[in-house]
This record gives C-alpha cells, sequence and structure tokens, in this order.
C-alpha cells in the first residue's frame, strides 16, 4: 500500500501513513469499528524534509521537494516544492532552481562570516562542501571530500559533466575569501 520510488530521501522524523485510526472516536460513540486504509505514492527523485507527514490516499510525484514540517494529503504534482500544513505548492522546480543559483554565493559568504566570527580564522575550504563550484579550478584534481559530493545519490557522472562544463565565479578558494572580506 505504500510505493517509494527510486532515488526518494526521507529525512529524519517523518511518518508515512496508510491507515487512520480516527474510527476509535466513531467507535466509542456507536461501537461501530468504521477501518479506514489508502495507498501512498511517492514517485522518483523526491526530498521529504524533516519531520513531515505523509497521509493516506497521498500521490507525490516526480522531481519534487517537501519542506520541513509539511502534511502532505491528496495529489502533489512532479516538478515543484510543497510546504505547509497541508502541503501547498510554493514554486515550480525550475523556480527553485533559479532561487538556489542566486542565493548560493550569499549563503556561502554568509557561512565564511559566521565561521570567522565564532572560531576567529578562516574556514578550512572543505567546510565548504557544498560551495566549491564557486571557486575550485574545473582543471584540478579534486579534494577527496568534493569528489564525495559528486556520488551522492548515485550519480557521479552527470555532476562530474556539469561541474567540468560550468565556470567557477572566482578563480580559487582564496579569490572568493578575498571577495569576502571586500564585501563585509
Amino acid at each position: 500500500m505504500i510505493e517509494i520510488g527510486d532515488n526518494v530521501h526521507i529525512t529524519a522524523d517523518c511518518s508515512i501513513l496508510q491507515h487512520d485510526y480516527s474510527w476509535a472516536v466513531i467507535q466509542r460513540l456507536t461501537g461501530e469499528v468504521l477501518g479506514s486504509c489508502g495507498t501512498v505514492r511517492i514517485g522518483n527523485n523526491v526530498f521529504v524534509g524533516q519531520k513531515s507527514l505523509i497521509l493516506k490516499g497521498a500521490e507525490i510525484g516526480d522531481n519534487t521537494i517537501i519542506g520541513a514540517g509539511s502534511v502532505v494529503t491528496g495529489r502533489l504534482d512532479g516538478n515543484a516544492v510543497y510546504a505547509g500544513a497541508p502541503a501547498k505548492k510554493i514554486s515550480s522546480l525550475e523556480a527553485y532552481i533559479d532561487k538556489r543559483r542566486k542565493l548560493q554565493l550569499n549563503e556561502a559568504v554568509l557561512l565564511v562570516r559566521e565561521y570567522e566570527q565564532t572560531y576567529g580564522k578562516r574556514p578550512p575550504k572543505k567546510l565548504l562542501r557544498e560551495f566549491f563550484w564557486l571557486f575550485e579550478p574545473r582543471n584540478t584534481q579534486l579534494d577527496e571530500v568534493f569528489q564525495k559530493v559528486f556520488q551522492l545519490d548515485n550519480n557521479t557522472e552527470r555532476s562530474q559533466q556539469a561541474f567540468v562544463q560550468s565556470e567557477p565565479m572566482f578563480s580559487s578558494y582564496e579569490a572568493f575569501l578575498k571577495y569576502v572580506e571586500s564585501n563585509s
């Protein structure tokens, strides 16, 4: 009664229910047991944020992101981002990708500044493992920490190809750190 596709990430403290025990109230009131159940289908390439609840009858399309703490009921179309209780569409996946591209630099700068404020020194390059596309040259052997990022989701070849075909915003990690300094 529960179908989960390929490359699905269900994070901590999520629940998937294919039943409903609310009939217990009816039983107490009338003595009747009126059972309730339904299927749950989760498509391919789906991320379910922490502490989300997926209820019976839910159907989540392919390439979908569910925000943390969401309550999923009914059908959610694919290629979109949903959040809330009940979960509602907040953006297309394409718009979310554009948003992430625009926010990535600011968030990397924030990470460096917070690290410097907390520890009184620059962060090691490896700490920015989600941001290495911003500064890592395409013609060098990547650090093992960055190579492991490619291996997430068994998508190594496609990630490596996208990386090599892209251009970094900065010529090096040091150039990125100078940018952070000059924009303080």
